[in-house]
């Protein structure tokens, strides 16, 4: 855990053990947690960066689906909130967004003819210009909400991104305690509606129901929205502090 940072544990890390959850709980109910062969295991892959592997696997998977559903939606959300072409925005935010961007950033944001001509070149000049607000939006104690929405985005988008792997792991899960207590019941003779068996496949059961419900490219897309606002906000703030450091080396 101390070779993550915060962001990493919480938007890649996170999602990548709630992989793991339904093996896990189910390891803990029937009383395998604690195995010396699963105790080794579990210690050999944790000294050999097992967390890191597991958050650049996430992280991997997190951006390829990112691609996929940015061109689905014309973008990115914070690329659409500085489009002048872009429909639905409020323009007077719009104009105070870019103004500020520009003015941080020392770039021309490209006009309505520029974007109608060449809407590519247009989206990249754009991308530049908020890639230098990332980079300026960076310290968490001047930046803490666009800190915590670009967590809680990187969070979902990784959910969203590993969907599959998480639903297959809880299926598994599932399906591998029916089979035991079906075991237990035709091959061992021995009672299988236990409370430890029946408190398993409940908690399995209710992994595979939240990998059902959680990842969506709904709570996605909020995600990117409120991070492009906090971002784009912030950019803002760092105008306003420049333009006051300005007016007061100007006196």
């Amino acid at each position: 855990m101390l070779w993550l940072d915060d962001y990493e544990r919480r938007a890649r890390l996170a999602p990548g053990l709630l992989v793991l959850l339904p093996i896990n709980v189910a390891l803990a109910v029937l009383g395998h947690s604690k195995a010396p062969v699963v105790v080794s295991v579990l210690t050999a892959l944790s000294l050999a960066g097992g967390p890191i592997v597991l958050a650049e696997l996430v992280r991997h998977q997190g951006r390829k689906v990112q691609e996929k559903l940015w061109t689905s939606w014309g973008g990115s959300p914070t690329v659409q909130k500085l489009r002048l072409r872009q429909e639905g925005q409020n323009t007077l935010q719009r104009e105070a967004w870019r103004k500020a961007v520009s003015s941080v950033t020392g770039m021309s944001l490209p006009s309505v003819r520029s974007e109608r001509a060449n809407p590519t070149r247009a989206d990249e000049v754009i991308e530049v210009a908020v890639g230098q607000i990332r980079s300026l939006t960076r310290d968490e104690s001047r930046f803490p909400l666009v800190r915590a929405e670009n967590r809680s985005y990187g969070f979902h988008r990784n959910m969203y991104g590993i969907r599959w792997a998480g639903r297959t792991t809880a299926l598994m899960a599932v399906l591998g305690v029916v089979a035991y207590m079906w075991w237990l019941a035709n091959i061992d003779h021995q009672p299988s509606l236990t409370h430890v068996n029946v408190l398993t496949f409940l908690a399995s059961m209710a992994c595979l129901v939240m990998w059902c419900v959680l990842p969506s490219q709904v709570r996605m897309n909020d995600a990117a929205e409120r991070y492009a606002y906090e971002l784009l906000q912030a950019a803002v703030v760092i105008d306003v502090e420049k333009s006051a450091v300005t007016s007061e080396g100007s006196q």
